[in-house]
């Protein structure tokens, strides 16, 4: 009769605890639209040789930057020209032949995301 009585005072606590665990807690609301929003990022012509697009859709972004480095790390500065809030326009024909990683950052949100591009 002792093993019951402690395990209906231990299930007692339990739900009690349930019950209350994160009274008072705030949680983050969400619509429906931020959760259908992926940043679905598209670069293209890969390879290319004048330049690469770069369109944003489905997009929570606040502010997005592109940024362009070396296979090894180093920042290559290169043209990037905003050519309407989704799409990007970054001048890659002096650069010389190789792969290059292009970073799409955004401060406001702390997305990002780095794609592998080859320039020819």
């Amino acid at each position: 009769m002792g093993k019951m009585k402690f395990l209906l005072v231990l299930i007692g606590v339990l739900l009690l605890g349930i019950s209350s665990y994160g009274q008072g807690a705030e949680y983050p609301s969400y619509n429906s639209r931020d959760l259908q929003l992926k940043n679905q990022i598209q670069i293209y012509p890969n390879p290319s040789v004048d330049f690469v697009k770069v369109t944003i859709e489905e997009s929570n972004l606040v502010d997005p930057r592109i940024v362009v480095h070396s296979i090894i790390g180093s920042r290559v500065e290169v043209a990037t020209e905003k050519t309407d809030s989704d799409n990007f326009t970054v001048n890659v024909k002096d650069l010389p032949a190789g792969y290059y990683l292009l970073a799409v950052k955004d401060e406001s949100t702390g997305f990002s995301k780095t794609y592998k591009f080859l320039k020819r």
